[in-house]
């Protein structure tokens, strides 16, 4: 873990980060080091929102921004392979998250996801089935109607 003097951020590798997430102690150590948020502090809705994306101190790649747990409203800048930035004050905040019940809450909203996206693929799959009878049944009658044609003008020409 490496942290910035001037902007009070904190560099974590990967393991160090994972470490924090699942030890309680870990927790509580973050949450003794990590500054207060100051009494003037301005909400983030009174300021503007600019996005601005930060390479990786390693590589010098542009970290990719994640909202962490997808619910945390918490916003990271991440290279995959070798760490996370946290501005002033976000990893005191994650891991509020985490002791507030946050990973659960994540996990329920990722298992109603997918129980979506797999009832929106059964209904897709039963459209899909019903187009295709329609359409063989509709490529049977093609076919009748055809050979009555045929055989009505088979008909007229034996008749006539």
């Amino acid at each position: 873990m490496r942290e910035c003097e001037k902007c009070a951020g904190l560099w974590i590798e990967p393991a160090a980060f994972e470490k924090i997430c699942a030890d309680r102690e870990q927790q509580s150590a973050v949450l003794g080091v990590a500054s207060p948020v100051p009494a003037h502090h301005v909400s983030i809705s009174d300021q503007p929102i600019t996005v601005s994306y930060v390479p990786c101190p390693q590589c010098g790649q542009l970290m990719n921004r994640i909202n962490f747990a997808h619910c945390s409203g918490v916003i990271v800048d991440v290279c995959k392979g070798h760490g996370t930035w946290f501005d002033r004050d976000e990893l005191r905040e994650i891991v509020d998250f985490i002791r507030g019940g946050g990973f659960e809450v994540s996990r329920r909203k990722e298992k109603m996801e997918i129980e979506r996206e797999r009832q929106q693929l059964h209904e897709d799959q039963l459209v899909a089935a019903q187009s295709s009878n329609t359409l063989r049944l509709l490529d049977e009658d093609d076919e009748r109607i055809g050979g009555l044609s045929a055989a009505g003008g088979l008909l007229k020409f034996l008749i006539d």
